[in-house]
Protein backbone atom coordinates (compact mmCIF):
# COMPACT_ATOMS: atom_id res chain seq x y z
CA UNK A 1 0.00 0.00 0.00
CA UNK A 2 1.26 3.49 -1.30
CA UNK A 3 2.37 5.44 1.68
CA UNK A 4 0.69 9.07 2.22
CA UNK A 5 3.52 11.52 3.79
CA UNK A 6 2.15 14.30 6.22
CA UNK A 7 3.36 16.99 3.83
CA UNK A 8 0.08 16.71 1.75
CA UNK A 9 -1.22 18.36 5.24
CA UNK A 10 0.22 21.08 4.25
CA UNK A 11 -0.59 21.57 1.19
CA UNK A 12 -3.89 21.30 1.93
CA UNK A 13 -4.01 23.92 4.40
CA UNK A 14 -1.18 26.17 4.34
CA UNK A 15 -0.08 26.34 1.30
CA UNK A 16 -3.42 25.69 -0.34
CA UNK A 17 -4.37 28.86 -1.71
CA UNK A 18 -2.84 32.79 -1.91
CA UNK A 19 -5.09 34.42 -0.71
CA UNK A 20 -6.19 33.37 2.61
CA UNK A 21 -9.67 34.47 2.20
CA UNK A 22 -10.43 31.79 0.34
CA UNK A 23 -11.69 29.61 3.68
CA UNK A 24 -14.75 31.75 3.77
CA UNK A 25 -15.54 30.02 0.35
CA UNK A 26 -14.44 26.94 1.06
CA UNK A 27 -17.02 26.45 4.08
CA UNK A 28 -19.89 28.39 2.71
CA UNK A 29 -19.53 26.10 -0.53
CA UNK A 30 -20.01 23.42 1.97
CA UNK A 31 -22.72 24.82 3.99
CA UNK A 32 -24.48 25.48 0.93
CA UNK A 33 -23.93 21.82 -0.60
CA UNK A 34 -25.69 20.69 2.78
CA UNK A 35 -28.80 23.32 2.42
CA UNK A 36 -29.07 21.90 -1.31
CA UNK A 37 -29.79 18.19 0.89
CA UNK A 38 -31.54 20.45 3.43
CA UNK A 39 -34.00 21.40 0.80
CA UNK A 40 -34.52 18.31 -0.71
CA UNK A 41 -35.25 16.91 2.64
CA UNK A 42 -37.50 19.91 3.57
CA UNK A 43 -35.94 19.37 6.45
CA UNK A 44 -37.81 22.84 7.81
CA UNK A 45 -41.43 23.64 7.09
CA UNK A 46 -40.56 26.95 5.42
CA UNK A 47 -37.38 25.03 4.27
CA UNK A 48 -35.75 29.09 4.60
CA UNK A 49 -32.14 28.27 5.94
CA UNK A 50 -29.27 30.57 7.04
CA UNK A 51 -24.92 31.10 6.65
CA UNK A 52 -23.52 33.03 9.65
CA UNK A 53 -20.16 34.53 9.35
CA UNK A 54 -19.12 35.80 12.29
CA UNK A 55 -16.04 37.48 13.05
CA UNK A 56 -14.73 38.34 16.20
CA UNK A 57 -11.42 40.67 15.60
CA UNK A 58 -10.56 41.22 19.71
CA UNK A 59 -10.81 37.28 20.42
CA UNK A 60 -9.31 36.97 17.09
CA UNK A 61 -11.96 34.30 16.46
CA UNK A 62 -14.27 33.61 13.49
CA UNK A 63 -17.47 31.39 13.46
CA UNK A 64 -19.17 29.83 9.83
CA UNK A 65 -22.34 28.15 10.86
CA UNK A 66 -25.33 26.77 8.69
CA UNK A 67 -28.80 25.64 9.58
CA UNK A 68 -28.81 23.14 7.40
CA UNK A 69 -28.38 19.18 7.66
CA UNK A 70 -25.68 18.95 9.98
CA UNK A 71 -23.86 15.75 10.55
CA UNK A 72 -24.98 12.99 12.86
CA UNK A 73 -23.27 10.77 15.22
CA UNK A 74 -22.78 8.14 13.04
CA UNK A 75 -20.98 10.01 10.51
CA UNK A 76 -18.63 12.11 12.89
CA UNK A 77 -15.87 9.59 11.84
CA UNK A 78 -15.94 11.13 8.33
CA UNK A 79 -15.21 14.85 9.39
CA UNK A 80 -11.49 13.39 9.46
CA UNK A 81 -11.26 12.17 6.23
CA UNK A 82 -9.54 13.83 3.67
CA UNK A 83 -10.66 13.62 0.01
CA UNK A 84 -12.98 11.08 0.42
CA UNK A 85 -16.17 13.08 -0.48
CA UNK A 86 -19.49 11.59 -0.75
CA UNK A 87 -20.67 14.42 -3.19
CA UNK A 88 -21.27 14.44 -6.72
CA UNK A 89 -19.45 15.43 -9.47
CA UNK A 90 -21.24 18.16 -11.42
CA UNK A 91 -24.05 18.43 -9.43
CA UNK A 92 -22.41 20.02 -5.80
CA UNK A 93 -20.21 22.63 -5.47
CA UNK A 94 -17.65 21.13 -3.66
CA UNK A 95 -16.44 17.41 -4.30
CA UNK A 96 -12.99 16.61 -3.40
CA UNK A 97 -12.90 16.65 0.08
CA UNK A 98 -10.52 19.20 1.20
CA UNK A 99 -12.21 22.43 1.95
CA UNK A 100 -12.80 21.95 5.42
CA UNK A 101 -9.28 21.78 5.95
CA UNK A 102 -8.84 25.00 4.61
CA UNK A 103 -8.55 26.62 8.18
CA UNK A 104 -6.25 24.75 9.70
CA UNK A 105 -3.58 27.11 8.17
CA UNK A 106 -5.14 30.48 9.51
CA UNK A 107 -5.47 29.31 13.82
CA UNK A 108 -4.27 27.61 15.99
CA UNK A 109 -7.40 25.50 16.66
CA UNK A 110 -9.89 23.97 14.55
CA UNK A 111 -13.57 22.85 15.99
CA UNK A 112 -15.97 21.45 13.98
CA UNK A 113 -19.38 21.45 15.80
CA UNK A 114 -22.51 20.19 14.61
CA UNK A 115 -25.98 18.53 15.55
CA UNK A 116 -28.55 16.55 13.64
CA UNK A 117 -32.11 16.43 13.41
CA UNK A 118 -33.96 14.29 15.96
CA UNK A 119 -30.69 13.85 17.91
CA UNK A 120 -30.54 15.26 21.54
CA UNK A 121 -26.32 15.47 21.19
CA UNK A 122 -24.26 18.03 19.17
CA UNK A 123 -20.90 16.55 18.56
CA UNK A 124 -17.51 18.45 18.64
CA UNK A 125 -14.72 17.59 16.79
CA UNK A 126 -11.61 19.78 17.67
CA UNK A 127 -8.13 19.83 15.60
CA UNK A 128 -4.70 20.87 17.41
CA UNK A 129 -3.39 23.04 14.32
CA UNK A 130 -0.61 24.25 16.39
CA UNK A 131 0.14 20.97 16.92
CA UNK A 132 -0.03 19.69 13.37
CA UNK A 133 1.73 22.17 12.05
CA UNK A 134 4.60 21.31 14.39
CA UNK A 135 4.69 18.33 13.31
CA UNK A 136 5.00 19.10 10.24
CA UNK A 137 7.72 21.27 10.44
CA UNK A 138 9.55 18.56 12.26
CA UNK A 139 12.13 17.27 9.59
CA UNK A 140 12.62 14.03 11.65
CA UNK A 141 9.04 13.30 12.46
CA UNK A 142 8.34 10.70 9.52
CA UNK A 143 4.42 10.21 10.26
CA UNK A 144 1.95 9.36 7.66
CA UNK A 145 -0.57 11.87 7.03
CA UNK A 146 -3.44 9.56 8.55
CA UNK A 147 -1.57 9.06 12.16
CA UNK A 148 -1.04 12.64 12.38
CA UNK A 149 -4.66 13.53 11.38
CA UNK A 150 -5.63 10.96 14.46
CA UNK A 151 -2.64 12.02 16.89
CA UNK A 152 -3.93 15.99 16.32
CA UNK A 153 -7.80 15.60 16.54
CA UNK A 154 -10.48 14.56 19.00
CA UNK A 155 -14.16 14.34 19.69
CA UNK A 156 -16.53 15.58 22.23
CA UNK A 157 -20.34 14.76 22.94
CA UNK A 158 -22.81 17.60 24.68
CA UNK A 159 -26.31 17.76 25.27
CA UNK A 160 -28.30 19.48 22.58
CA UNK A 161 -32.23 19.81 21.80
CA UNK A 162 -33.28 17.65 19.32
CA UNK A 163 -34.65 20.06 16.65
CA UNK A 164 -31.67 21.58 16.62
CA UNK A 165 -29.77 21.06 13.04
CA UNK A 166 -26.86 23.19 12.18
CA UNK A 167 -22.86 22.74 11.16
CA UNK A 168 -20.49 25.43 12.92
CA UNK A 169 -16.94 26.26 12.26
CA UNK A 170 -14.78 27.93 14.84
CA UNK A 171 -11.45 28.94 14.11
CA UNK A 172 -9.54 30.22 17.60
CA UNK A 173 -6.48 32.23 17.94
CA UNK A 174 -6.50 33.56 14.14
CA UNK A 175 -3.42 33.95 12.77
CA UNK A 176 -4.15 36.60 9.48
CA UNK A 177 -5.66 39.51 10.54
CA UNK A 178 -7.26 39.94 6.63
CA UNK A 179 -9.24 37.32 7.82
CA UNK A 180 -10.73 39.49 10.83
CA UNK A 181 -11.31 42.57 8.49
CA UNK A 182 -15.22 42.30 8.90
CA UNK A 183 -15.84 44.98 5.95
CA UNK A 184 -13.66 43.42 3.61
CA UNK A 185 -15.26 40.12 4.17
CA UNK A 186 -18.28 41.11 3.41
CA UNK A 187 -17.50 42.89 0.19
CA UNK A 188 -15.35 39.80 -0.30
CA UNK A 189 -17.95 37.66 -0.01
CA UNK A 190 -20.14 40.27 -1.97
CA UNK A 191 -18.40 39.37 -4.83
CA UNK A 192 -17.19 35.51 -4.48
CA UNK A 193 -20.15 34.21 -2.90
CA UNK A 194 -23.74 32.30 -4.15
CA UNK A 195 -25.98 35.14 -3.32
CA UNK A 196 -28.63 37.19 -4.61
CA UNK A 197 -28.40 40.34 -6.90
CA UNK A 198 -29.45 43.18 -4.96
CA UNK A 199 -32.16 45.75 -5.05
CA UNK A 200 -30.21 48.68 -5.46
CA UNK A 201 -28.86 47.28 -9.01
CA UNK A 202 -32.53 48.54 -9.67
CA UNK A 203 -34.04 47.29 -13.44
CA UNK A 204 -30.64 45.51 -14.52
CA UNK A 205 -31.40 43.28 -11.81
CA UNK A 206 -35.05 42.62 -12.99
CA UNK A 207 -33.04 41.84 -16.62
CA UNK A 208 -30.75 38.89 -15.30
CA UNK A 209 -34.04 37.25 -13.32
CA UNK A 210 -36.02 37.48 -16.70
CA UNK A 211 -33.33 35.95 -18.76
CA UNK A 212 -32.63 33.43 -16.03
CA UNK A 213 -36.20 32.13 -15.63
CA UNK A 214 -37.07 32.20 -19.58
CA UNK A 215 -34.18 30.10 -20.14
CA UNK A 216 -34.91 27.38 -17.44
CA UNK A 217 -31.50 28.25 -15.46
CA UNK A 218 -31.16 27.38 -11.85
CA UNK A 219 -29.19 30.24 -9.99
CA UNK A 220 -28.40 28.88 -6.98
CA UNK A 221 -28.48 31.75 -4.09
CA UNK A 222 -28.44 31.74 -0.56
CA UNK A 223 -29.28 33.79 2.99
CA UNK A 224 -25.49 34.66 4.07
CA UNK A 225 -25.14 36.67 7.07
CA UNK A 226 -21.68 38.78 8.02
CA UNK A 227 -20.83 40.28 11.30
CA UNK A 228 -19.57 40.78 14.36
CA UNK A 229 -20.45 40.78 17.91
CA UNK A 230 -22.36 43.68 17.26
CA UNK A 231 -24.83 42.54 14.79
CA UNK A 232 -24.85 41.16 11.05
CA UNK A 233 -26.22 42.21 7.82
CA UNK A 234 -27.30 39.96 4.71
CA UNK A 235 -25.19 39.97 1.93
CA UNK A 236 -25.53 40.33 -2.30
CA UNK A 237 -23.94 40.98 -5.03
CA UNK A 238 -21.77 43.90 -5.04
CA UNK A 239 -22.92 45.55 -8.02
CA UNK A 240 -24.51 49.10 -8.02
CA UNK A 241 -25.61 51.23 -10.93
CA UNK A 242 -23.20 53.75 -10.54
CA UNK A 243 -19.48 54.18 -11.18
CA UNK A 244 -17.33 55.41 -8.77
CA UNK A 245 -14.60 57.62 -10.14
CA UNK A 246 -12.41 60.30 -8.09
CA UNK A 247 -10.41 61.44 -10.84
CA UNK A 248 -12.35 61.73 -13.73
CA UNK A 249 -15.76 61.66 -11.44
CA UNK A 250 -18.38 59.08 -10.93
CA UNK A 251 -20.58 58.02 -14.10
CA UNK A 252 -23.75 55.70 -14.78
CA UNK A 253 -24.36 51.98 -16.02
CA UNK A 254 -26.45 52.76 -18.49
CA UNK A 255 -27.49 48.99 -19.40
CA UNK A 256 -26.23 45.82 -19.45
CA UNK A 257 -25.48 43.31 -22.61
CA UNK A 258 -26.32 39.13 -21.80
CA UNK A 259 -24.63 36.65 -23.48
CA UNK A 260 -24.98 32.62 -24.26
CA UNK A 261 -23.54 30.02 -25.71
CA UNK A 262 -25.29 26.67 -26.61
CA UNK A 263 -23.84 23.55 -28.21
CA UNK A 264 -25.65 21.41 -30.87
CA UNK A 265 -28.32 19.79 -28.59
CA UNK A 266 -29.34 23.28 -27.09
CA UNK A 267 -27.81 22.55 -24.05
CA UNK A 268 -26.40 25.58 -22.45
CA UNK A 269 -22.64 25.83 -22.32
CA UNK A 270 -22.20 29.57 -20.38
CA UNK A 271 -24.09 32.49 -19.69
CA UNK A 272 -23.46 35.78 -18.40
CA UNK A 273 -23.49 39.57 -18.80
CA UNK A 274 -21.47 42.47 -18.51
CA UNK A 275 -22.19 46.31 -18.12
CA UNK A 276 -22.39 48.98 -20.56
CA UNK A 277 -21.11 52.54 -20.01
CA UNK A 278 -19.11 55.27 -21.09
CA UNK A 279 -16.03 53.00 -20.70
CA UNK A 280 -13.94 55.79 -19.80
CA UNK A 281 -11.28 53.21 -19.25
CA UNK A 282 -10.88 50.34 -16.24
CA UNK A 283 -13.02 50.49 -13.84
CA UNK A 284 -11.07 52.00 -10.48
CA UNK A 285 -10.53 49.24 -8.06
CA UNK A 286 -12.12 51.47 -5.10
CA UNK A 287 -15.39 49.75 -6.48
CA UNK A 288 -16.47 46.56 -5.14
CA UNK A 289 -17.59 45.41 -8.18
CA UNK A 290 -14.96 45.80 -11.06
CA UNK A 291 -13.79 43.14 -13.91
CA UNK A 292 -15.76 40.32 -15.49
CA UNK A 293 -15.90 37.12 -13.14
CA UNK A 294 -16.01 33.75 -13.94
CA UNK A 295 -18.31 31.96 -11.61
CA UNK A 296 -19.74 28.11 -11.33
CA UNK A 297 -22.86 27.36 -9.13
CA UNK A 298 -22.87 31.00 -8.94
CA UNK A 299 -19.63 30.61 -6.94
CA UNK A 300 -16.68 32.92 -8.38
CA UNK A 301 -13.65 30.96 -9.84
CA UNK A 302 -10.62 32.57 -10.02
CA UNK A 303 -10.81 36.46 -9.37
CA UNK A 304 -11.73 39.72 -10.72
CA UNK A 305 -8.54 39.47 -13.40
CA UNK A 306 -9.47 35.83 -14.16
CA UNK A 307 -11.60 36.67 -17.33
CA UNK A 308 -8.36 39.07 -18.30
CA UNK A 309 -6.95 35.58 -20.42
CA UNK A 310 -9.95 35.20 -22.56
CA UNK A 311 -8.12 38.35 -24.50
CA UNK A 312 -5.27 36.63 -26.30
CA UNK A 313 -3.24 40.04 -27.00
CA UNK A 314 -1.29 41.36 -23.71
CA UNK A 315 -2.38 44.98 -24.77
CA UNK A 316 -6.26 43.80 -24.88
CA UNK A 317 -6.15 42.49 -22.06
CA UNK A 318 -6.91 45.70 -20.10
CA UNK A 319 -10.21 45.40 -21.96
CA UNK A 320 -11.94 43.32 -19.24
CA UNK A 321 -12.21 45.55 -16.83
CA UNK A 322 -13.25 48.39 -18.72
CA UNK A 323 -16.84 46.69 -17.60
CA UNK A 324 -18.16 44.84 -14.26
CA UNK A 325 -20.34 41.58 -14.93
CA UNK A 326 -20.37 37.72 -14.71
CA UNK A 327 -19.90 34.50 -16.64
CA UNK A 328 -21.52 31.55 -15.50
CA UNK A 329 -20.26 28.20 -16.69
CA UNK A 330 -23.23 26.25 -17.21
CA UNK A 331 -21.97 22.25 -18.87
CA UNK A 332 -21.39 19.49 -16.55
CA UNK A 333 -18.13 19.16 -18.74
CA UNK A 334 -16.04 22.13 -16.78
CA UNK A 335 -15.53 21.87 -13.27
CA UNK A 336 -13.04 23.95 -11.56
CA UNK A 337 -9.26 23.02 -10.38
CA UNK A 338 -8.72 21.70 -6.84
CA UNK A 339 -7.83 25.93 -5.53
CA UNK A 340 -10.91 27.04 -7.73
CA UNK A 341 -8.41 29.29 -9.41
CA UNK A 342 -9.67 28.44 -12.59
CA UNK A 343 -11.47 25.38 -14.64
CA UNK A 344 -9.57 22.33 -14.74
CA UNK A 345 -8.10 20.69 -17.85
CA UNK A 346 -9.90 18.85 -19.80
CA UNK A 347 -10.36 18.90 -23.98
CA UNK A 348 -13.37 20.43 -23.49
CA UNK A 349 -12.27 23.76 -21.88
CA UNK A 350 -10.16 24.33 -24.90
CA UNK A 351 -13.85 24.47 -27.00
CA UNK A 352 -14.90 26.55 -23.99
CA UNK A 353 -12.42 29.62 -24.38
CA UNK A 354 -12.35 29.38 -27.64
CA UNK A 355 -16.27 30.44 -27.72
CA UNK A 356 -15.81 33.18 -24.77
CA UNK A 357 -12.26 34.70 -26.82
CA UNK A 358 -15.08 34.84 -29.73
CA UNK A 359 -17.57 36.92 -27.51
CA UNK A 360 -14.99 39.03 -25.70
CA UNK A 361 -13.79 40.04 -29.12
CA UNK A 362 -16.81 42.34 -28.82
CA UNK A 363 -15.84 44.39 -25.34
CA UNK A 364 -12.19 45.18 -26.75
CA UNK A 365 -14.46 46.77 -30.29
CA UNK A 366 -16.89 48.74 -27.66
CA UNK A 367 -14.25 50.06 -25.91
CA UNK A 368 -12.26 50.90 -29.10
CA UNK A 369 -15.78 52.50 -30.67
CA UNK A 370 -16.07 54.55 -27.19
CA UNK A 371 -12.71 55.71 -27.36
CA UNK A 372 -13.31 56.87 -30.45
CA UNK A 373 -16.28 58.57 -29.74
CA UNK A 374 -14.70 60.23 -27.22
CA UNK A 375 -11.73 61.83 -29.30
CA UNK A 376 -14.08 63.24 -31.48
CA UNK A 377 -15.85 65.24 -28.62
CA UNK A 378 -12.63 66.02 -27.17
CA UNK A 379 -11.59 67.56 -30.72
CA UNK A 380 -14.98 69.30 -30.64
CA UNK A 381 -14.06 70.95 -26.81
CA UNK A 382 -10.51 71.73 -27.11
CA UNK A 383 -11.50 74.00 -30.25
CA UNK A 384 -14.44 75.28 -28.50
CA UNK A 385 -12.12 76.51 -25.42
CA UNK A 386 -10.29 77.81 -27.94
CA UNK A 387 -12.65 80.04 -29.44
CA UNK A 388 -13.53 81.10 -26.01
CA UNK A 389 -10.06 82.28 -24.90
CA UNK A 390 -10.44 84.38 -27.82
CA UNK A 391 -13.68 85.62 -27.08
CA UNK A 392 -12.42 86.63 -23.44
CA UNK A 393 -9.52 88.58 -24.76
CA UNK A 394 -11.61 90.06 -27.01
CA UNK A 395 -13.85 91.70 -24.72
CA UNK A 396 -11.41 92.18 -22.11
CA UNK A 397 -8.98 94.04 -24.23
CA UNK A 398 -5.57 92.02 -23.73
CA UNK A 399 -4.30 91.94 -27.25
CA UNK A 400 -0.56 93.05 -26.68
CA UNK A 401 -0.02 93.63 -30.64
CA UNK A 402 -1.31 93.67 -33.89
CA UNK A 403 0.45 90.71 -34.23
CA UNK A 404 -1.30 88.65 -31.35
CA UNK A 405 -4.43 89.74 -33.31
CA UNK A 406 -3.15 88.13 -36.41
CA UNK A 407 -2.22 85.09 -34.41
CA UNK A 408 -5.15 84.88 -32.72
CA UNK A 409 -7.00 85.02 -36.09
CA UNK A 410 -5.49 82.17 -37.54
CA UNK A 411 -6.09 80.11 -34.50
CA UNK A 412 -9.34 80.62 -35.01
CA UNK A 413 -9.47 79.96 -38.43
CA UNK A 414 -7.93 76.19 -36.93
CA UNK A 415 -10.31 75.73 -34.27
CA UNK A 416 -12.79 76.35 -36.69
CA UNK A 417 -11.61 74.26 -39.39
CA UNK A 418 -10.61 71.54 -36.12
CA UNK A 419 -14.41 71.36 -34.88
CA UNK A 420 -16.00 71.54 -38.62
CA UNK A 421 -14.25 68.38 -39.22
CA UNK A 422 -15.09 66.50 -36.00
CA UNK A 423 -18.76 67.43 -36.41
CA UNK A 424 -18.66 65.43 -39.73
CA UNK A 425 -16.77 62.41 -38.16
CA UNK A 426 -19.05 62.29 -34.76
CA UNK A 427 -22.24 62.41 -37.61
CA UNK A 428 -20.47 59.95 -39.23
CA UNK A 429 -19.62 57.64 -36.46
CA UNK A 430 -23.27 58.45 -35.02
CA UNK A 431 -24.78 57.21 -38.52
CA UNK A 432 -22.33 53.99 -37.89
CA UNK A 433 -23.12 53.34 -34.61
CA UNK A 434 -26.90 53.55 -35.46
CA UNK A 435 -26.45 51.07 -38.38
CA UNK A 436 -24.64 48.45 -36.20
CA UNK A 437 -27.26 48.57 -33.25
CA UNK A 438 -23.99 49.37 -31.26
CA UNK A 439 -24.87 49.89 -27.50
CA UNK A 440 -22.87 53.06 -26.64
CA UNK A 441 -25.46 55.22 -28.66
CA UNK A 442 -26.71 56.69 -25.40
CA UNK A 443 -22.72 58.36 -25.47
CA UNK A 444 -24.43 61.24 -28.23
CA UNK A 445 -26.56 61.87 -25.96
CA UNK A 446 -24.27 63.01 -22.80
CA UNK A 447 -22.03 64.94 -24.81
CA UNK A 448 -21.68 68.82 -24.22
CA UNK A 449 -23.48 70.97 -26.63
CA UNK A 450 -21.02 72.98 -28.86
CA UNK A 451 -20.54 76.77 -29.09
CA UNK A 452 -20.62 78.88 -31.59
CA UNK A 453 -18.05 79.51 -33.52
CA UNK A 454 -16.46 82.83 -33.42
CA UNK A 455 -15.42 85.66 -35.74
CA UNK A 456 -12.50 86.62 -36.77
CA UNK A 457 -10.91 89.42 -35.90
CA UNK A 458 -8.48 91.87 -38.31
CA UNK A 459 -5.32 93.40 -37.17
CA UNK A 460 -5.58 97.23 -37.99
CA UNK A 461 -3.96 100.09 -37.03
CA UNK A 462 -3.17 100.78 -33.73
CA UNK A 463 -5.88 102.82 -32.11
CA UNK A 464 -8.30 102.54 -34.89
CA UNK A 465 -10.62 99.43 -35.67
CA UNK A 466 -13.39 99.94 -38.11
CA UNK A 467 -13.90 97.30 -39.55
CA UNK A 468 -12.18 94.88 -37.46
CA UNK A 469 -14.37 91.51 -37.96
CA UNK A 470 -14.29 89.61 -41.00
CA UNK A 471 -17.39 88.24 -41.92
CA UNK A 472 -16.75 84.55 -40.81
CA UNK A 473 -19.93 82.91 -39.86
CA UNK A 474 -20.60 82.71 -36.42
CA UNK A 475 -21.37 79.06 -36.30
CA UNK A 476 -21.06 76.47 -38.71
CA UNK A 477 -24.84 76.37 -39.73
CA UNK A 478 -25.17 77.36 -43.37
CA UNK A 479 -27.89 80.63 -42.40
CA UNK A 480 -25.60 82.07 -40.04
CA UNK A 481 -26.38 85.62 -39.73
CA UNK A 482 -23.14 88.21 -40.05
CA UNK A 483 -21.51 89.85 -36.73
CA UNK A 484 -23.31 92.90 -35.94
CA UNK A 485 -22.02 95.90 -36.35
CA UNK A 486 -22.42 96.93 -32.66
CA UNK A 487 -20.08 93.87 -31.18
CA UNK A 488 -17.30 95.01 -29.20
CA UNK A 489 -14.08 95.73 -31.42
CA UNK A 490 -11.18 94.05 -30.40
CA UNK A 491 -8.34 96.66 -28.69
CA UNK A 492 -4.60 96.82 -27.29
CA UNK A 493 -4.09 96.83 -23.77
CA UNK A 494 -3.03 99.94 -23.70
CA UNK A 495 -6.25 100.68 -24.88
CA UNK A 496 -7.49 100.51 -20.91
CA UNK A 497 -8.41 103.42 -18.92
CA UNK A 498 -5.61 102.39 -16.37
CA UNK A 499 -3.26 103.66 -19.44
CA UNK A 500 -5.37 106.97 -20.31
CA UNK A 501 -2.35 108.99 -18.90
CA UNK A 502 -0.17 107.92 -21.02
CA UNK A 503 -0.23 110.00 -24.87
CA UNK A 504 -0.67 107.95 -28.40
CA UNK A 505 3.54 108.06 -28.85
CA UNK A 506 3.88 106.58 -25.63
CA UNK A 507 1.44 103.58 -25.91
CA UNK A 508 2.93 102.88 -29.56
CA UNK A 509 6.55 102.83 -27.15
CA UNK A 510 4.32 100.39 -24.30
CA UNK A 511 3.08 98.41 -27.61
CA UNK A 512 6.60 98.17 -29.03
CA UNK A 513 7.78 96.60 -25.45
CA UNK A 514 4.52 94.71 -24.97
CA UNK A 515 4.74 92.95 -29.08
CA UNK A 516 8.39 92.39 -28.33
CA UNK A 517 7.69 90.28 -25.19
CA UNK A 518 4.84 88.43 -27.12
CA UNK A 519 7.44 87.53 -29.30
CA UNK A 520 10.65 86.51 -27.50
CA UNK A 521 8.31 84.39 -24.28
CA UNK A 522 5.79 81.74 -25.76
CA UNK A 523 4.58 80.68 -22.08
CA UNK A 524 1.45 82.38 -21.76
CA UNK A 525 1.39 82.28 -17.80
CA UNK A 526 5.10 83.43 -17.92
CA UNK A 527 4.65 85.96 -20.29
CA UNK A 528 1.55 87.35 -18.71
CA UNK A 529 3.14 87.02 -15.49
CA UNK A 530 5.82 89.82 -16.98
CA UNK A 531 3.25 92.27 -18.08
CA UNK A 532 1.38 92.59 -14.97
CA UNK A 533 4.46 93.69 -13.48
CA UNK A 534 5.25 96.05 -15.81
CA UNK A 535 1.73 97.35 -16.16
CA UNK A 536 1.62 97.75 -12.21
CA UNK A 537 4.67 99.77 -12.69
CA UNK A 538 3.23 101.66 -15.88
CA UNK A 539 0.31 102.54 -14.31
CA UNK A 540 0.69 103.05 -10.54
Amino acid sequence: MAKIGKYVIDSLTRSMYEDSRCIYREYIQNAADQIDLAREQHLDDNDYYEIHVRIFRNQKKIEIEDTATGVSVSNRETLKDVATSQKKRGKQKGFRGIGRLGGLGYCSKLTFETSYMDENVKTLMHWDAAKMNRIVDDEMDESEAGNVIDDCTSFEEQIEAVDKHYFKVILENVTDDRLLDVNNIRDYLSMVAPVDYPTQFGVFSSQIKRYIQCNNIVLDVYNLYVGDEYGEEQIYKGYTTKIKDVRNGDYDIKSIKIIDRKDSNGNLIYWGWYSISELRGQIPANNIAYGIRLRCKNIQVGDERTCRNFFLAEGDKRFSQYFFGELHVETPDLMPDARRDYLRECEYRSIFERMVRSDFSTLKDLCNEASNIRGIIKRITEADKGTQDIEKKRESGSFLSPKEIEDDNEKYERYKEKKKKAINQLEKKKQETNRNNSPLGFIYDTMPEPNPVLSSVTNGSIGSYDNAFSDIPTSLCENDKPIAEDEPQPKLRTDDNIYKKFGVKEKNVINIVYNAIYNAIADEVMREGLIKKIEKELTK
